[in-house]
């Protein structure tokens, strides 16, 4: 659903925007868009745990899940909850954990079709898509010297995928990666795990004080001005998200983020990204099409593409969109606790049963 609203003054009500924790999806979905929309007169409390006292007509919960009593308890007060999930279901087992949750919410603020259509089997409540504004703006200018460079950025959950695809590849041009290097240290059993059960070697070293090579691939600590540099001077960049139930659910973010900044993109066409923009006009090049992805002529497609359509992830667009989700957002069906606690420990059953299915299969797969 696309929507633009001009004028954000006709907004009457309040919001409150939350939990704001500094994750990176707190500040791009939360903070920036509730300083954005206090900064154009709309009456905003942006608060930082689900125990503060909120007195706003509207609340935006961020990725963070409530719990069911703290949701019961603003519905009794009239208030309308919307959930923006963001990435939080990032396997089937976190889904049924909060399963009987999700009726509860008078909206939900959308990155990806496909988890309205999850969501919709919890509750029939509205759904609003929105827009990552695009946060990472550089200035391309056409006179500058590309770099025969492919970028990928990306979190560390996401590098096994990277090993996989080089793995599988062995790709001629010379790859940059990104990625958040800080977090390593509580990363290194998640990547272990992950590249094993991929059936790659895994082993990490230490190059410099700010790279690694993690089943050899050169991985470089992100920064905003070292993305903004390769940006600029790399001819293209690429994601590598596989086919499962995580990485599916993912917003199109960092598709968004190239193409809206007219850098040439490819990425799997079972990508929710890839579906993204073929919806709007757009027929992004698959990972095994690199003669297409380094062509002028995809590149032009790319640029105009970006002129004609950056309307969209503008973040005066992309605020005023969630103070239409607001106005037609709809107070859910009371339920009582004593049945919500009853499919909530059916659902937890299953969660459970799920939860220890994967840690087995992961204890399996690093045992062989």
């Amino acid at each position: 659903m696309d929507i633009e609203r001009e004028n954000n003054k006709e907004f009457k009500g309040s919001i409150a925007i939350g939990p704001l924790v500094g994750l990176p999806s707190s500040d791009w979905v939360g903070e920036d868009i509730a300083n954005y929309l206090l900064k154009k007169g709309v009456r905003v409390q942006k608060f930082g745990s689900f125990d503060t006292h909120i007195e706003a007509d509207f609340i935006i919960v961020v990725k963070l899940m409530p719990e069911v009593e703290w949701l019961i308890k603003q519905s009794e007060r009239g208030k309308k909850v919307l959930y923006a999930p963001v990435d939080i279901f990032h396997s089937s087992y976190v889904y049924w954990l909060y399963k009987a949750r999700l009726r509860l919410f008078s909206g939900y603020l959308l990155h990806n079709d496909r988890l309205g259509k999850l969501i919709s089997k919890a509750s029939n409540g509205p759904q609003f898509f929105i827009e990552h504004y695009l946060k990472y703006q550089v200035e391309q200018n056409g006179e500058l010297d590309k770099r025969q460079e492919i970028l990928w950025v990306g979190h560390l959950e996401y590098i096994p995928s990277l090993v996989k695809y080089i793995s599988d590849n062995n790709p001629e041009f010379k790859i940059r990666v990104l990625s958040d290097l800080e977090k390593l240290p509580y990363y290194e059993n998640y990547l272990e795990k992950n590249i094993c059960e991929m059936g790659y070697k895994y082993s990490i070293e230490k190059v410099s004080y700010d790279t690694v090579r993690i089943s050899n691939v050169l991985v470089e600590q992100w920064s905003e001005a070292k993305q903004d540099k390769l940006m600029r001077h790399c001819v293209a960049a690429f994601d590598t998200k596989m086919d499962s139930f995580g990485h599916n659910l993912k917003p199109p973010t960092k598709a968004q983020m190239f193409i809206y900044n007219k850098i040439p993109f490819a990425c799997s066409e079972y990508s929710f990204s890839f579906k993204y923009f073929k919806e709007r006009g757009l027929r992004v090049a698959k990972l095994n099409e690199i003669n297409y992805l380094m062509s002028d002529e995809y590149r032009d497609r790319v640029v105009e593409f970006s002129d004609t359509q950056l309307w969209r992830v503008k973040i005066e667009r992309v605020a005023s969109s969630y103070l239409f989700a607001c106005e037609k957002s709809i107070l859910p069906t009371s339920c009582s606790s004593t049945y919500l606690y009853l499919v909530g420990s059916v659902n937890f059953i299953v969660y459970l049963y799920l939860r220890v299915s994967d840690k087995l299969k992961q204890y399996l797969i690093l045992k062989i």
